[in-house]
C-alpha cells in the first residue's frame, strides 16, 4: 500500500489542526486592523493551502481521521474570521455582519445541508475579495492568481461540487429532500 493511503488521513488531520491554529492567530490580528494586513494575508494563504491539501490526503486515504468531522467547522471559522476582519476594517457595518451570520446559521440549522453552508463560504470569499480589492491591489492580484490556480488544479472535483450545489438549492427551493 502507498504512503498516502496509509497515512493520508493522519496528514489531513494535522493540516486541519494547523488551519485551526492559524484561524486563532488570525483572530488575534483583527484588533490591529490595517497594520497587520500582510501578516493576516499570509495566514489566509497558509489556511487555504492546508484546506486544499487536507481534502486531497483524506480522499486519497479513503477514510476520515479524528479531526475530519471538524474540518467543515474549521473552514466555517476561517471564512467568518475573514469576514470579521473585513468588518473590523470598516468595510461592512455591524448590522450587515450580524445579519449575514444569523442568516448563515439559521439556513444551515434549518436545512442541515452542507451545500448551503458552502454557499455562505462562497459569500464570505466574495466579501473578502471585495475588501482586498478596495484595500490593496497587489494582495488582490495574489489572491486572484491563487484562486485561479486552485480552480485549475481542482477542476474535476469543482465541477462535481458546483453540480451538487445547484441540485441542493433546487431541491431546497422545491421542498425536496
Amino acid at each position: 500500500m502507498s504512503f498516502i493511503y496509509e497515512w493520508g488521513y493522519v496528514i489531513a488531520d494535522f493540516l486541519t489542526l494547523i488551519r485551526g491554529i492559524v484561524v486563532l492567530f488570525m483572530l488575534s490580528l483583527i484588533p490591529d486592523r490595517e497594520a497587520s494586513l500582510d501578516t493576516f494575508m499570509i495566514m489566509v494563504f497558509i489556511a487555504w493551502f492546508t484546506d486544499v491539501f487536507d481534502g486531497f490526503f483524506a480522499r486519497k486515504s479513503k477514510r476520515m481521521g479524528y479531526l475530519g468531522k471538524w474540518d467543515g467547522w474549521v473552514d466555517t471559522a476561517f471564512y467568518i474570521t475573514i469576514f470579521l476582519y473585513c468588518y473590523a476594517l470598516r468595510f461592512y457595518s455591524f448590522k450587515f455582519f450580524i445579519l449575514v451570520l444569523i442568516f448563515n446559521f439559521l439556513a444551515v440549522f434549518l436545512t442541515r445541508n452542507l451545500e448551503v453552508n458552502q454557499a455562505f463560504h462562497f459569500l464570505y470569499i466574495l466579501l473578502g475579495f471585495r475588501t482586498i480589492y478596495l484595500l490593496d491591489k497587489l494582495w488582490f492580484i495574489r489572491v486572484s492568481l491563487w484562486t485561479i490556480l486552485v480552480i485549475i488544479l481542482n477542476w474535476s472535483r469543482l465541477k462535481f461540487q458546483i453540480r451538487n450545489f445547484i441540485d441542493s438549492w433546487k431541491n431546497l427551493l422545491l421542498g425536496k429532500k
